[in-house]
C-alpha cells in the first residue's frame, strides 16, 4: 500500500537532513575549513591593523571593504574547496554506499550535501561578520564615536554567502560526474570566475556567456557604497535569482549522479 504524499516528503527531509547534519560536522573537522578560516581572520586582522594611519572617517570604510574582500574570497574557496571534498572523501571512503543502500533516491544525497556545505558557509560568514563588526565598533570608538552602519554590513554579508552557495552547487553539479576533487575544485574555481566576469560579457564573441549566472550581482562593496539598504524590490528579485540557478545547478547535479556509476 503506498504511504500518503505528505509522509513520503516528511520522510525525504529527515533523510535530508541526517546528509545535511554529516556533511556539516565532517566540514566543520576538515584542516581546510580552519586554514581558510584563518586567513581570512588574518586578513581582517591586517586591515585593522592599517588604523596606525589615521584615515579619519574613510578607515572605517577602508577596513570593511577590506573585511568583506576577504570573507568573499574566503567564501568562494571554502564553497569550491569543501565542496568538493566533502563529495569525493564519501567515494574514496565508500562511506557513500552506506548512505545509498539504504531507502531514498540519490537525489537526496546530492541536496542534502548541498545543504550541509550551505549551513557550513553560513557559519562561516556569521562568524566573520560579527568578527568584523566587532573590529570597526572597537575604531569607531577609537576614532570619536563615527557611526558603523552594522546592519548594512550584515546585508552585504548575506549577499556574499548567496554568491558561495551558487558556487558551491555549481561545483557540486561539476563533482556529480567529475572524477576527482581537483579537477571538481579547479573547475568550480574557473566558473565561478567566469560569473564574477560575466559583466564583461557582452562585448565582443563573448555574449554566450551572459546565460551563465552573474555572481557580480551579489558584490558586497556595491550595497556598502549606497549606504543603504537595497529597495524590496531589488531584494526580491535577487532572491529569485540565486534561487533559480541553484535550484537548476542543484537538479542538474542529481540528474547526472543518478546516472553516475559508482
Amino acid at each position: 500500500m503506498a504511504r500518503p504524499a505528505h509522509q513520503g516528503a516528511m520522510a525525504a527531509g529527515r533523510r535530508i537532513r541526517l546528509i545535511a547534519e554529516h556533511a556539516l560536522a565532517e566540514a566543520v573537522h576538515l584542516r581546510l575549513t580552519h586554514g581558510i578560516g584563518l586567513m581570512s581572520v588574518v586578513l581582517m586582522g591586517a586591515a585593522y591593523s592599517l588604523r596606525e594611519f589615521n584615515f579619519g572617517g574613510a578607515e572605517l570604510k577602508f577596513i570593511s571593504d577590506f573585511g568583506l574582500g576577504a570573507m568573499g574570497l574566503g567564501g568562494t574557496l571554502l564553497a569550491a574547496l569543501a565542496t568538493a571534498q566533502l563529495f569525493f572523501q564519501d567515494l574514496e571512503t565508500r562511506a557513500i554506499y552506506v548512505v545509498l543502500t539504504r531507502p531514498g533516491p540519490r537525489w537526496e544525497y546530492v541536496v542534502g550535501k548541498f545543504t550541509g556545505v550551505a549551513a557550513l558557509l553560513a557559519l562561516f560568514f556569521a562568524v566573520l561578520s560579527l568578527l568584523l563588526v566587532g573590529l570597526l565598533q572597537v575604531r569607531a570608538v577609537g576614532l570619536g564615536g563615527a557611526d558603523v552602519r552594522w546592519e548594512i554590513l550584515l546585508c552585504a554579508s548575506a549577499l556574499l554567502w548567496l554568491k558561495s552557495t551558487l558556487i558551491a552547487a555549481m561545483t557540486l553539479f561539476v563533482g556529480s560526474y567529475a572524477r576527482s576533487a581537483l579537477f571538481a575544485s579547479g573547475l568550480g574555481l574557473l566558473l565561478a570566475a567566469v560569473g564574477q566576469l560575466q559583466a564583461w560579457a557582452h562585448q565582443g564573441d563573448w555574449d554566450w556567456v551572459c546565460v551563465w549566472p552573474n555572481l557580480a550581482l551579489f558584490d558586497a562593496q556595491a550595497t556598502l557604497g549606497i549606504g543603504q539598504f537595497p529597495s524590496f524590490g531589488w531584494m526580491i528579485g535577487t532572491l529569485g535569482y540565486w534561487a533559480a540557478y541553484g535550484v537548476l545547478f542543484t537538479g542538474l547535479a542529481a540528474y547526472v549522479f543518478q546516472r553516475r556509476e559508482i
